[in-house]
């Protein structure tokens, strides 16, 4: 198992169209992906005048649940975390719910 890196490139792969589906609304909707070139969490800037709480909610009302960025401490404020864990269709479902949303 630990010299078999076939699974390991198939995650990278998974995450990378995952994460790319993303990349792709934020560029679109104007919204500022802060940071995160490699992981499975997208940070991203809530918009003008919206606290990170008051974003998430917004998304919770369409079904999207993200994580305020105010839970992880002062720093977070004003972000909101992605998290990359549904299936690569579920992502896809949401990027289309976001775009109607945002």
């Amino acid at each position: 198992a630990w010299t078999d890196e076939e699974h390991v490139e198939r995650n990278r792969a998974l995450y990378a169209r995952k994460r790319a589906l993303f990349v792709k609304l934020f560029e679109r909707t104007g919204l500022r992906l802060a940071g995160s070139v490699a992981t499975m969490y997208l940070w991203v800037e809530a918009p003008a005048g919206e606290t990170s709480e008051a974003f998430a909610e917004r998304l919770l009302d369409h079904g999207i649940v993200v994580a305020p960025g105010s839970y992880f401490g002062p720093a977070g404020e004003g972000y909101v975390r992605f998290a990359l864990v549904p299936t690569e269709d579920e992502c896809a479902e949401a990027v289309t719910v976001l775009e109607r949303a945002l």
